[in-house]
């Protein structure tokens, strides 16, 4: 038998191709992480894009509200040639001490507006100092009070003769002698029959003598009498019965209770054009202007002595916190001016009084005002003139508008 031997393999044997792989499946996390590097990318560009846009929208925003806080000014007014501007003053190394300093207003009918304050302590600020040179019978728009205790209150109606509403204070009524409670005309139309009213009144401050006559029916309050000169009219005025009443021949008579602020002995000084007295816990205690003829009888025979360039009235004694009733009358006559001023003096101040620099009494005590509240309105004091006019008497003396007043009141609280 023939044996046959099989080829030995051959290098260029036909090569068979294998075949594909089977393809692999990825799950969630492994997709995850094989995109994470795009992600990143993709969650960049994402971040700009939003970025962007909130930064474009607050631009957006701000530049409308800077839109809508636009002022347009308003057109010119033909009454804006009558506007009052106010210049602020300039302040100096020399500066007067803060009580002392004063807020003038040159305007005779000028209404200022205030904040509230309270000026219940002892260093509480002057409120509108000196504005009663020249407001009269105006307001003060809203202002502030309190002091020595009292509640603050708004003092929107003061007024040179009182304040226009309820406070604690003196009450004050007007009196027209001219006429009666039903408006008849009387027999009061000159000085002697005027003063013999005033006269038959303070025998005993019988109301019922001046009820006799037409009274307003407005009342205010006082918490002080300091009136610098002004036109007569401004008293009905500030009562609101300036069309009821005619500025002469006029009566107001003020009551009320203080507390003593301390224990001592003080006396009343002033002067009035035409008439002023003062009635304290029941006893006479000032009189002045044209019934000083009569003040032996007032004080009950007995005649003070007149101490430095004013009348004065005679001591007396208060305790501290006790409560004292108190009435002031003050008058006009035949119309044209008035003005009063009370001022009070203790006997044992703890500081003397300053000494006045001009006028009638040079170097003789500014005395202190008599008030109800502290930071109340003063009339600024203002040098007399040195010059003498023409034709002036050999004795003539420099003449003040109102009597040279102490930095500080002495205040009775109201009540």
């Amino acid at each position: 038998m023939e044996h046959q031997h099989a080829d030995p393999p051959s290098d260029h044997a036909a090569h068979t191709a294998p075949s594909e792989p089977h393809p692999i499946r990825m799950n969630l996390w492994q997709r995850w992480m094989a995109w994470s590097g795009s992600f990143f990318v993709l969650s960049l560009i994402l971040h700009i894009v939003i970025i962007g846009g909130a930064a474009m929208l607050v631009v957006q925003v701000v530049h409308g509200r800077k839109e809508k806080l636009k002022f347009t000014a308003p057109p010119p007014s033909a009454a804006a040639s009558s506007e009052h501007k106010v210049k602020p003053s300039k302040k100096t190394a020399a500066a007067a001490p803060a009580i002392t300093k004063r807020i003038t207003s040159s305007a005779a009918n000028a209404s200022i507006a205030l904040p509230v304050m309270d000026m219940s302590s002892s260093t509480g600020p002057d409120v509108m100092a000196s504005v009663m040179s020249g407001m009269g019978s105006s307001g003060l728009g809203a202002g502030a009070a309190g002091g020595a205790g009292m509640a603050s209150m708004p003092l929107s109606g003061l007024t040179a003769f009182g304040f226009k509403g309820k406070a604690k204070g003196l009450v004050g009524r007007l009196y027209d002698l001219k006429q009666t409670p039903d408006h008849h005309p009387t027999a009061i139309t000159d000085r002697p029959k005027h003063n013999e009213v005033m006269i038959e009144f303070l025998k005993g401050w019988d109301e019922k003598v001046l009820e006799r006559y037409y009274k307003a029916t407005n009342t205010v309050t006082a918490l002080q009498v300091f009136i610098p000169l002004m036109d007569a009219d401004k008293a009905p005025a500030a009562f609101g019965a300036e069309k009821e009443i005619a500025p002469s021949h006029w009566i107001i008579h003020y009551k009320g209770t203080v507390r003593a602020p301390k224990s001592g002995t003080f006396r009343f000084t002033g002067y009035a054009d035409d008439a002023m007295a003062v009635r304290f816990d029941r006893k006479n205690a000032f009189i002045g202007g044209l019934l000083r003829e009569d003040e032996t009888s007032f004080y009950g025979g007995t005649y003070p002595k007149q101490t430095y360039d004013r009348p004065v009235g005679p001591w007396f004694t208060v305790q501290s916190g006790d409560k004292y009733p108190i009435e002031i009358m003050i008058s006009e006559v035949p119309g044209g001016k008035f003005e009063a001023f009370l001022q009070i003096e203790e006997q044992n101040p703890v500081h003397p009084y300053p000494k006045k620099t001009y006028g009638e009494g040079s170097g003789n005590p500014a005395l202190p005002v008599f008030a109800l509240m502290k930071g109340l309105p003063l009339p600024p004091y203002e040098p007399p003139s040195t010059t003498p006019p023409p034709n002036a008497r050999p004795d003539w003396k420099p003449r003040e508008k109102l009597p040279e007043y102490a930095p500080e009141p002495i205040i009775f609280p109201g009540l």
